[in-house]
């Protein structure tokens, strides 16, 4: 089972995404699309049809939602790939087996 962590954030203008949950005059607003208009100004498109423009510059407090991945053991990061667990040992004998041809 999956649990959802709900995080406030305050990041500038330059740095909302989509998903991000902004209050504007108490309301909560979802942020459906986010696009660049006029160089230094954000539009931002809400899920409920509003949008509101927002300077790159400004400071303000977003919602998100995180899901939080699973921690994976040692054991299972290095089982990940198969097949790539001896990718060393056989470099370093194919290394070895060069040198033995060029008499080194």
């Amino acid at each position: 089972m999956t649990q959802e962590i709900v995080h406030t954030v305050t990041v500038t203008g330059d740095h909302v995404r989509r998903g991000d949950v902004i209050s504007v005059g108490g309301i909560p607003h979802a942020v459906a699309d986010v696009r660049e208009v006029g160089g230094q100004r954000k539009l931002l498109q809400f899920e409920d049809g509003n949008a509101y423009v927002l300077s790159r510059a400004m400071i303000i407090e977003v919602t998100r939602v995180y899901v939080p991945r699973r921690a994976t053991t040692a054991a299972q990061r290095r089982g990940a790939t198969p097949g790539t667990a001896g990718a060393s040992v056989q470099a370093a004998q194919r290394r070895t087996s060069w040198r033995n041809l060029r008499g080194d």
